[in-house]
């Protein structure tokens, strides 16, 4: 039925897998004739359109360690302070004094 058949310039190969178009036919429904409506629907291959490129920033966040040495040395001053305070202490003091009024022997 379609074996070396031109419609409307699709020429189709006798095994019905080698499918060419012409792209510059005008592909208006109302201008096919009415076999055309009637023939099964050819697939043609797709087109690959060029590539899109997105662009993702992401922002990783990495925690990097570092040691930072801290010596602290603690000096300790000792100041001593001398204070004073005054101990009271009390004596006494017994002193015994003899009165001589003369004595016997010097007594005449």
């Amino acid at each position: 039925m379609y074996d070396n058949d031109v419609i409307n310039n699709f020429y189709v190969d006798g095994n019905n897998n080698t499918i060419d178009s012409d792209m510059s036919t005008d592909t208006n429904m109302n201008s096919m004739n009415n076999s055309m409506m009637a023939q099964p629907k050819m697939m043609s291959a797709p087109i690959t359109e060029g590539v899109q490129t997105k662009c993702i920033h992401r922002t990783i966040v990495h925690d990097v360690p570092h040691v930072c040495p801290i010596h602290t040395r603690i000096i300790n001053h000792h100041v001593y302070r001398h204070t004073y305070q005054p101990r009271y202490t009390c004596s006494e003091e017994n002193t015994i004094s003899n009165v001589q009024c003369g004595s016997c022997c010097n007594y005449n």
